[in-house]
């Protein structure tokens, strides 16, 4: 039986989701390169499609110009393409196509943008099995790269769309095993990779890294650092008023009638990804508030059964007694998770108190800042991945 919201809480929702009106938009003018190096503001025509039944696939990589030196992007894409190639093996006669989104900040990077595309267009042309396609694009914002890359993949009719980010390191057969589970599932809903956290190197890092395996707060469906989902789930591209991507793909799917709402939402348990916990505090804190804001956001916009289900059994797990107490590591981690829980919903709180005031007076926040762009003049990283060391 489907719960009834209570008029008080649908009263909340309505005055939080009024809280937030943002006043940018995800679409950008794309410029494209294809694998001969060409430009173009339109897409060029593909080759014949593979025949019905067989699964085409687009990987958007986002990235942007100073994130790292010409050399680094050329060795992050080589690492990916073989990957994409053993996943291409894993499904024969899947068609993969790898759509590398380059962003920039100054329109005077614009050039530079397009030469590290056509760079990047030679790397991929040594693997045939992947087809390649550079979207260069002002920024910021990864959702508006994957909006450029999930329009590629309906204008060529293609099955599915996934993205990687470029921070994470992937363990061997990733993808391959990525691609195996989703077309297995009738390349159906979203797979997303398993993901393997690390601390950084600073106290906060090391401290949100243990609070977070205690917690598991938000851990148990696609994320967006890895994730593969049907075309249909985020046909017309992700809305402006959303920056969590992965958020997005995750309420879209969530079946709460189900025996199993997560059933649409699968983690692949051998395909595992590598990523960094947070980082100096200010910065942790700016991520947390991103966090929480769209936390707030889509609870208060979408149905109540949804928005219940994600409350209770995905972000708030455990906090009893609100949600339940959960004793499946012992009666101490289940009363440390509840507390650390509490003060995690004290936060959430506080930020859904200022939407809710927001929307009273009147004046909504405008912007979600997510992405943490170098500063426009600042060196290439040229070093290693930043997970080299950490996951070997």
């Amino acid at each position: 039986m489907t719960p009834r919201e209570p008029a008080p809480l649908r009263h909340l929702r309505r005055w939080i989701s009024r809280g937030y009106q943002p006043g940018t938009a995800w679409r950008r003018p794309v410029e494209y390169v294809h694998a001969d190096g060409s430009v173009a503001a339109r897409l060029a025509t593909w080759p014949p499609q593979p025949p019905a039944g067989v699964p085409s696939l687009a990987f958007v990589l986002p990235t942007h110009l100073r994130r790292y030196s010409a050399s680094r992007h050329q060795a992050w894409l080589r690492e990916l393409l073989a990957q994409l190639a053993e996943a291409a093996e894993a499904v024969p006669g899947a068609r993969i196509t790898v759509l590398v989104g380059m962003q920039w900040m100054r329109r005077e990077d614009r050039d530079e943008a397009v030469a590290r595309l056509r760079l990047l267009a030679g790397v991929a042309g040594q693997q045939s099995a992947v087809h390649f396609v550079g979207l260069s694009l002002p920024g910021p914002g990864k959702v508006s790269t994957l909006n450029a890359g999930i329009a590629v993949a309906e204008a060529q009719g293609l099955t599915a769309v996934g993205w990687l980010d470029d921070d994470i390191r992937l363990e061997p057969g990733c993808l391959a095993n990525l691609v195996r589970d989703f077309a297995g599932h009738g390349c159906r809903g979203a797979v997303g990779a398993t993901k393997v956290p690390h601390a950084r190197p600073y106290a906060t890092s090391r401290l949100l890294h243990r609070l977070k395996a205690i917690t598991a707060t938000a851990t148990n469906y696609p994320h967006g650092c890895c994730l593969l989902v049907e075309l249909p789930v985020v046909s017309g591209g992700i809305p402006d008023r959303y920056v969590c991507d992965d958020g997005y793909v995750c309420f879209r799917l969530l079946d709460p009638d189900a025996a199993d709402p997560l059933h649409r939402l699968r983690l692949v348990p051998d395909a595992r990804c590598h990523y960094e916990v947070a980082g100096p505090a200010g910065q942790s804190g700016r991520r947390i508030r991103r966090l929480l804001l769209n936390h707030v956001i889509y609870l208060a916009d979408w149905s109540y059964p949804v928005a219940r289900y994600y409350f209770r059994d995905i972000l708030f797990p455990g906090m009893w007694p609100l949600t339940g107490f959960d004793a499946s590591a012992g009666r101490s981690h289940g009363v440390a998770k509840s507390a650390i829980t509490w003060v995690y919903f004290g936060w959430f709180a506080r930020t859904a108190a200022e939407l809710y005031l927001r929307g009273l007076v009147r004046r909504p926040l405008r912007e979600v800042r997510w992405a943490e762009y170098v500063a426009p003049g600042s060196p290439d990283r040229s070093g290693p991945h930043p997970l080299t060391e950490a996951s070997a």
